[in-house]
C-alpha cells in the first residue's frame, strides 16, 4: 500500500533521509529568488545522437534547467559513477554566496550522511530545476497551459549525498521501488524554504525519487524567467563530482563539443564563464 503523504510541516529524520522545513531563512529565500530570476534557464534535448539512431529524434526535458559548478548537458547523458565519468561535465559558474552560506550551515548534517570515505567532499555542482506551466498554442491557435511541474522517477548517480533546496509552492516528493512504481514508500510535501538530504544504499542508491505534483499559489511571488512560462517552484539539487572529471569546453571530443556548442552559445550571452570557454575554442 502506498504511503500517505506527510504534510511537510515537521522535520523528518530516518537513516538516509532528512527533511528540514524552514531551514532557509526568509532573507535567504528572497536572495535566492532574485538570483533565480537573473538566470535564463535552458530547455535541453536529451541524448541527441542515441535517439537519432533509434529513429525517435531528440527528446526535450520536461522543465527548464540551469547548472552551477559544472554543467551536465542532457545530450551527453549526465555524470554517473562508476560508468559515466568522462566528458560529462563542463565547468560552469560558481555558486552565489547565499547558496554557499546555506551549505555551510548544513555541514554537520551533511557529515552525518557521508560514509567515512566521503567525509570532506563538499557539493561542487548543482542542478536548478524550474517547475511551472508552459503556455503553447494548440492546432486552432488557442493558448493552452501545459503543466511542466513534474519530474519522472530517477536516481542521482553522483557519489555521496544529495542536498536539495525547495523554494516556492509545495511539491509532492516521493520515493518508490522500481518494481512497484505505483506505490510510494515515502511521500512528503516539500514546503517553501525546506531542505532535503538523501544518502546511502536505500534512499539514494536503491529507491527512485520523483516529483508528481506542485501546488498553485501566490506566495512567494516567483520571478518571470522565460517567455510563455509561469514559474511555481524552484528546486536546487547539490551533488559532488570529482574535480578531475570537470572539463573545459575545449577538452571535450569534437563530437561532444559540437553537440553542446549551441547551448554554450546561449549561455555565453549572459555568462562570462561560458563566453570565455567559447572564445578559447574559437581561437
Amino acid at each position: 500500500m502506498a504511503a500517505e503523504p506527510l504534510s511537510g510541516n515537521e522535520p523528518l529524520e530516518v537513516p538516509g533521509f532528512s527533511y528540514l522545513p524552514r531551514f532557509i531563512t526568509e532573507p535567504e529565500s528572497a536572495a535566492l529568488l532574485a538570483y533565480f530570476g537573473s538566470l535564463k534557464p535552458l530547455w535541453e534535448q536529451r541524448h541527441l545522437t542515441a535517439h537519432a539512431r533509434e529513429g525517435g529524434g531528440p527528446r526535450r526535458l520536461s522543465r527548464p534547467v540551469y547548472w552551477l559548478g559544472a554543467w551536465q548537458f542532457a545530450c551527453l547523458g549526465y555524470y554517473s559513477a562508476p560508468d559515466h565519468l568522462e566528458e560529462k561535465c563542463v565547468r560552469a559558474e560558481p555558486f552565489p554566496q547565499v547558496m554557499t552560506d546555506i551549505l555551510e550551515r548544513l555541514v554537520p548534517k551533511l557529515a552525518a550522511h557521508q560514509a567515512p570515505t566521503e567525509l570532506g567532499q563538499t557539493p561542487n555542482t548543482c542542478l536548478i530545476n524550474y517547475y511551472g506551466s508552459e503556455f503553447t498554442k494548440d492546432a486552432q491557435g488557442r493558448v493552452q497551459p501545459v503543466d511542466q511541474a513534474r519530474l519522472k522517477m530517477h536516481r542521482d548517480g553522483e557519489p555521496g549525498p544529495v542536498v536539495m533546496f525547495s523554494i516556492g509552492q509545495p511539491a509532492l516528493f516521493e520515493f518508490v521501488d522500481g518494481a512497484r512504481p505505483s506505490e510510494a514508500e515515502l511521500a512528503v510535501w516539500l514546503k517553501n524554504r525546506s531542505v532535503v538530504l538523501m544518502s546511502g544504499p536505500h534512499y539514494k542508491d536503491h529507491l527512485y525519487h520523483r516529483v508528481t505534483r506542485v501546488r498553485h499559489g501566490k506566495d512567494p511571488v516567483m520571478p518571470e524567467v522565460l517567455d510563455d512560462f509561469r514559474l511555481r517552484r524552484v528546486s536546487v539539487s547539490f551533488r559532488y563530482v570529482p574535480d578531475a572529471h570537470i572539463k573545459a569546453l575545449s577538452e571535450l571530443s569534437p563530437d561532444n563539443r559540437a553537440q553542446v556548442t549551441p547551448y554554450v552559445e546561449q549561455l555565453a550571452q549572459r555568462s562570462d564563464v561560458f563566453r570565455a570557454q567559447l572564445a578559447a575554442v574559437q581561437r
